[in-house]
């Protein structure tokens, strides 16, 4: 399981980002709809954060979905990023949740 925090330059990126991989579609009255969570995944539209347009959602990858061609570009963090500590030890990066550019919502 991988859970990754994306942030999009806007929501109607956001939502066609959704719709070419899958995890939106077009209802009957053409309202984009997200699919919120499958057998494959979770996911969770914080939305605006700090009112400078980026558009935040919560992913959770539930059995290792292959990142989408371009989805790395919007990857803010990631579960199972790491770096190696001056020990050579690899250790994992924190999500950043006390940094007040970032929402502060893990997990829904």
């Amino acid at each position: 399981m991988i859970d990754y925090l994306l942030r999009f330059p806007s929501k109607s990126i956001a939502e066609q980002f959704g719709l070419a991989n899958g995890f939106a579609q077009v209802d009957e009255d053409g309202n984009i709809q997200t699919s919120l969570a499958s057998h494959t995944h979770a996911l969770h539209e914080i939305g605006q954060h700090n009112g400078d347009g980026q558009y935040w959602v919560l992913f959770r990858d539930l059995v290792g979905i292959p990142i989408p061609a371009g989805g790395e570009q919007f990857i803010f963090w990631a579960s199972d990023w790491t770096v190696t500590d001056d020990a050579g030890s690899e250790i994992s990066i924190p999500c950043p949740e006390f940094n007040p550019d970032v929402p502060n919502i893990f997990w829904a």
